[in-house]
């Protein structure tokens, strides 16, 4: 179990800032200032930048249903937060002192992520988090109708893919139907039916690796409800 945010010193946190080097921002970029304990972005929060902290420092982390916090991770000068791909925050941020930002626009971080090494890990950490956020929160909350989990799924895999450096269309074999299936919360037969059904739409096709995605887009708009 994690430990809430309030049991973190808070000058284990400034000396944790300061030894890390802001970035400085640019004159076209909205710089915004967060007092201690202000909330930057909550849990489904919809996603309108990606924010680089210039000076301060922010704590990442999800509530739990007893009221309580589970901390994911802090982030000090230069990293940024709010980084991601779905449309919607899965994860809440608390300035944790006096804290300056500069928003940026959404796909920022891809370009930050090919130049450093801790962006990337960061990222890859964002990532996941939105892939257990599918698991978990739409599975088990809301539970949309099966045939946009299994879109959702795939669109957030097909990104991760394009951020590892792998084919974008190809979701591998290595993803079994009984694994796919556990993580949408359909039984396997639930799940072939919803396979032949975006399959008959032209949306994906059996391939050597496993499935091939041909047409992102429409996935993107059939998992957001608009298709």
């Amino acid at each position: 179990m994690l430990t809430p945010v309030a049991s973190y010193s808070p000058i284990v946190l400034r000396r944790a800032a300061a030894a890390a080097m802001p970035a400085a921002p640019s004159e076209r970029v909205q710089v915004i200032t967060l007092a201690a304990g202000e909330i930057l972005f909550q849990e489904g929060d919809l996603r309108r930048h990606v924010y680089r902290i210039e000076a301060g420092a922010l704590c990442l982390y999800r509530k739990r249903p007893d009221g309580g916090q589970d901390v994911l991770e802090f982030a000090f000068p230069g990293d940024l937060v709010g980084i991601g791909y779905l449309d919607s925050h899965v994860a809440a941020a608390q300035a944790t002192m006096i804290t300056s930002l500069s928003c940026l626009p959404r796909d920022a971080h891809n370009a930050t992520a090919e130049q450093s090494t801790r962006a990337r890990s960061r990222l890859t950490a964002a990532i996941e988090r939105e892939v257990a956020f599918l698991k978990d929160t739409l599975v088990n909350r809301a539970r949309p109708e099966p045939l946009r989990r299994v879109a959702a799924l795939f669109v957030t895999l097909s990104r991760q893919n394009g951020y590892d450096g792998r084919e974008e269309s190809v979701i591998t074999d290595s993803l079994k139907c009984g694994t796919v299936a556990g993580h949408l919360g359909l039984s396997v037969d639930a799940l072939a039916h919803e396979l032949a059904e975006l399959e008959a739409r032209g949306l994906i096709e059996p391939c050597d690796k496993g499935l091939r995605l041909l047409d992102v887009d429409t996935l993107m708009r059939l998992a957001d409800g608009l298709d």
